[in-house]
């Protein structure tokens, strides 16, 4: 029993609990008590079984100890007559090994009744008291007992963990659970091979049902239960008792419900034995003679399902789950195959029969660009002539530090009519007429397979209240005018037959239109020239492709993610081009750094500068997937290569790391949340208005800068040679 402080009354286990010696027929059995026996009585609770067994028998004597003082007390007073030898005192069970008993013998048998759930519940003193009990017996001594076992009161226990687990958490209320219930094999295992020296005869767990005592179940809540609400505060304790009896019924019914089903199959197998019996007996007349039972049908003998009955089992059970796996793999499987198919594919231009090279490609745009590079290394690469439009004599040089004999200059000054149409018209007498790769071989002439319109990718990024007018002006010059009129320019070529009436009829030529997609696809702040430039130009293709289409010129437009252009830029301690401070080149490669915000005016600043810092530093600002550096450029050219030879008919194709997901995200994605993600946040306040927040001086392109009178303002604004691609004005002054 428990050491710590008394939690037992005499008065309240004879009232809740005076049932538990009535139920130990079986163990004064297995104990089997004789005349001139010394018996050890552990946990003997109020004496009530101790002092029975001292009557039944004329023993030496037996000796009964409890930890509780309240129930010895009782003992000793119910066992005064000094003719019965029994004696009980104080003792803790745990502590046997140093009691120092009365007796100068050992026992000869030992037992215990209901109280080793209680005596056994420390882990620690678990074997220490199976030793003491062995060493107090004599040898070939006997220790019968009784306990709970496993699933003892289990409904009851559950419900008193539960109620103080709600209150003092569930680590406290097992910590105070005052009950140990295990199972035969424990007791066998303890024993027999923990311990030693002893061999276990009989044990069995047995199902009791008990009818509770005149405290009914309350009663035995509160007895058996105490030391679960002394956990508790005094005030919640009441109200823990309450909650625990309510719980009950349930479980009460619930089992009622299982013993009324035992007893029901246990009558119906007596009474089919009992039919079994009378319709044998020879003496009971046919006529009242009980028909034998039918004849049981044969057992089917139930085979274990193969690998193969199980998925399809499994997948009856499951269609919609099997038809994603099923989607899915085959969208996997395609898609892989068609990437392994893509990446084998021969990608070569045709040649003439003499093995020269007989496809034109014309690449409009800027050499310096590393688009244009890389395009047209390949494209050389793969068999084609490959022509770079120059507009300056820098240009030019650029194209002839190549190194590739098959990568040539073609100088058209766009901003010049006159002298652009006289380019194209030698351009195309040189298509016309019949070329030999060597001398003496035979003649062939050139195809015109595609124009590449590649526009410039260098875009300022500021708020739009700090860019000047005039700088809106040179960006739609020299982003927006000058590709459109480029290929304005190579429209006359482009819907031209080439050759003599008599030759035979070439395939038309292929319009390839380059874009950044990424800005333009989700529109975010500070990012409004190149998504107004971007947008403008798809337009613009849209529309060109439609004039098109009738004349059986396809117009594709490329829209570019995030390429790696290593190899094909500048270190970063060689650049040699400079850009103004704002500017990021494109959406393809590194961004620029952030625009300084200290050249903004006061208020600009106050209202912009801390969300456009934020967003300058954001990967979707810069196009890009952070961890990834961009997507290697063989994808940009064999999809390139794909449009101009045939394969791959769509009118807009993206290609490059972000460019699918951008689009997705600026289709479908609001675009608040698209701004948050960028960091952009809320401008809690406002600068107050000042007159001289623009600044003591008009900014450059305002009405206040223009000279002479309103009849003297240029029709167009001119673009300084150093900021355009080639070094041109776009307009010039009339």
């Amino acid at each position: 029993m428990p050491a710590q402080g008394d939690n037992w009354s005499s008065e309240a286990y004879q009232h809740s609990a005076s049932f538990v010696p009535k139920l130990a027929t079986k163990i004064v059995q297995w104990l089997d008590p004789q005349d001139g026996d010394a018996i050890l009585d552990v946990g003997c609770g109020d004496g009530v079984l101790t002092l029975e067994i001292a009557r039944s028998r004329k023993l030496n004597h037996i000796i009964g100890i409890d930890s509780s003082p309240s129930m010895i007390d009782s003992a000793q007073r119910t066992g005064g007559d000094e003719r019965i030898p029994a004696l009980f005192f104080v003792r803790d069970a745990n502590t046997l090994a140093s009691w120092d008993h009365p007796q100068s013998f050992s026992f000869d048998k030992a037992f215990s009744n209901a109280a080793l759930h209680w005596i056994l519940r420390p882990p620690s003193s678990r074997s220490s008291f199976i030793r003491n009990i062995h060493n107090l017996l004599k040898p070939n001594g006997t220790f019968a007992f009784e306990m709970g076992g496993l699933g003892n009161v289990s409904e009851l226990r559950c419900a008193l963990l539960m109620a103080v687990a709600r209150r003092v958490g569930l680590e406290k209320a097992q910590e105070v659970d005052p009950w140990f219930f295990p199972d035969e094999e424990w007791v066998t295992d303890i024993m027999e091979r923990e311990v030693g020296g002893w061999k276990v005869e009989k044990v069995e767990r047995e199902w009791r049902p008990t009818t509770a005592d005149q405290g009914g179940v309350e009663g035995w809540i509160r007895l058996m239960g105490k030391q679960f609400f002394e956990a508790l505060p005094e005030e919640e304790r009441e109200a823990c008792i309450k909650e625990v009896l309510s719980s009950i019924p349930t479980d009460i019914k619930r089992y009622s419900g299982d013993v009324a089903d035992y007893i029901d199959h246990q009558v119906e197998m007596a009474s089919q034995l009992l039919k079994d019996a009378l319709s044998k007996a020879p003496w009971i007349p046919d006529s009242i003679r009980p028909r034998p039972p039918p004849p049981e049908p044969p057992k089917l003998i139930a085979l274990p399902a193969s690998a193969y009955e199980k998925v399809q089992d499994w997948v009856s059970r499951h269609k919609i789950l099997t038809g994603v796996v099923v989607l899915t793999t085959s969208v996997v499987v395609y898609r892989t195959y068609k990437s392994s198919r893509y990446a084998r594919k021969s990608r070569r231009a045709k040649r003439a029969r003499n093995g020269g090279r007989a496809e034109v490609v014309v690449l409009a745009g800027s050499p310096t660009l590393p688009l244009t590079r890389s395009l047209s290394l390949d494209l050389e690469r793969k068999g084609f002539v490959v022509f770079v439009v120059c507009n300056t004599i820098e240009d030019e040089m650029m194209v002839q530090n190549l190194a590739r004999p098959d990568i040539k200059p073609l100088t058209i000054d766009i901003t010049d009519p006159p002298s652009a149409g006289a380019s194209i018209e030698r351009f195309a007498h040189y298509l016309q007429d019949r070329h030999t790769p060597v001398p003496n071989a035979k003649s062939y002439h050139l195809t015109l397979k595609a124009v590449l319109l590649i526009p410039s990718l260098a875009y300022q990024t500021s708020p739009i209240a700090t860019i000047p007018p005039s700088s809106f002006a040179d960006l739609f010059n020299t982003h927006l005018l000058h590709p459109i009129l480029t290929i304005q320019a190579f429209l006359p070529l482009l819907t031209a037959k080439l050759g003599t009436p008599s030759s035979p009829e070439r395939p038309s030529p292929k319009v390839l239109v380059f874009t950044p997609s990424i800005i333009s696809s989700i529109n975010p702040p500070f990012h409004a020239p190149e998504a107004t430039v971007c947008s403008a130009l798809s337009a613009f293709t849209e529309v060109l492709a439609a004039e098109l289409r009738p004349l059986s010129i396809p117009v594709t437009h490329i829209q570019l993610g995030t390429f790696d252009f290593q190899g094909f830029t500048p270190e970063k301690g060689h650049q040699t081009s400079t850009r103004p401070p704002g500017y990021q080149q494109g959406l393809i490669m590194a961004p620029a750094e952030n625009a300084e915000t200290l050249a903004w005016p006061e208020s600009a600043r106050h209202a912009y500068g801390r969300n456009y810092v934020q967003q300058s530093a954001s990967a979707i600002a810069i196009g890009r997937i952070r961890g990834l550096k961009g997507s290697s450029l063989r994808s940009l050219h064999n999809a390139v290569f794909d449009v101009i030879d045939g394969s791959n008919t769509s009118g807009v194709v993206r290609i490059g790391l972000g460019a699918s997901v951008y689009g997705f995200v600026g289709r479908w994605v609001p675009r608040g949340l698209v701004s948050w993600m960028m960091g952009i946040r809320r401008v809690d306040e406002l600068a107050s208005w000042s007159s001289s927040s623009g600044g003591n001086s008009p900014r450059p392109g305002s009405a206040g800068s223009s000279s002479g009178s309103m009849g003297g303002v240029h029709e167009y604004v001119s673009v300084p040679v150093g900021d355009l691609p080639g070094g041109a004005d776009v307009w010039r002054e009339g």
